[in-house]
């Protein structure tokens, strides 16, 4: 999340629309460079040439500083077998490993998602032997989201289909839907918060 989109999800925007919004607005901002500028060049290609580059460019310039990454839009979940129990009310669980970057990586998001929606209720659990890889977790994470060592780390991999991190959402007791890392996207997004209400 970059200052753009920021700014859109504080006045109220969903994840997916802060996301799209800035590249739209780039787009839109193009074609006015272009009506200011079409009448001042005279040469027709010239023009042409010139109105197409100042088209693009203001687009071009945000998607290279902010790129569209492939799991940005998607919301690919699977149904894992629930092998675990899980509360009535809603919760996301980050499934996590202790020497993983990636499931590291997670900390600051899920910092700012609680700070943005401080009712949405977040666990890690973290799938180790000991309790000595809680402590980097529990050390980077908010006060309000848990952090637990799974009893059974067998079935915590097996849920998260040997993919880490694995968000998994549940709710009733039951896994709604879980999401690998690459395929949670502002769509997914949207949606734990649309359950957690």
């Amino acid at each position: 999340m970059n200052f753009f989109e920021s700014i859109f999800l504080d006045l109220g925007f969903s994840w997916t629309a802060s996301k799209l919004i800035p590249y739209i607005l780039m787009s839109i901002l193009g074609f006015v460079i272009v009506y200011t500028f079409q009448s001042r060049i005279q040469q027709k290609w010239k023009k042409w040439t010139i109105m197409t580059i100042l088209a693009v460019l203001p687009f071009s310039i945000y998607f290279s500083i902010f790129p569209i990454y492939t799991g940005d839009f998607v919301n690919n979940h699977f149904s894992p077998e629930r092998l675990a129990t899980f509360p009535k009310k809603p919760l996301v669980t980050v499934v996590v490993l202790p020497g993983c970057p990636y499931c590291h990586e997670t900390i600051r998001f899920m910092n700012e998602l609680l700070r943005r929606e401080p009712k949405l209720n977040i666990r890690y659990m973290v799938v180790a032997e000991t309790n000595n890889p809680l402590f980097a977790f529990r050390k980077n994470l908010s006060k309000g989201i848990d952090v637990e060592k799974s009893t059974k780390p067998k079935d915590w991999i097996v849920m998260a289909r040997g993919g880490f991190p694995t968000i998994i959402l549940s709710e009733n007791h039951q896994i709604v839907h879980a999401w690998e890392n690459d395929q949670f996207g502002v769509r997914a997004i949207d949606e734990i918060l649309e359950r957690s209400k």
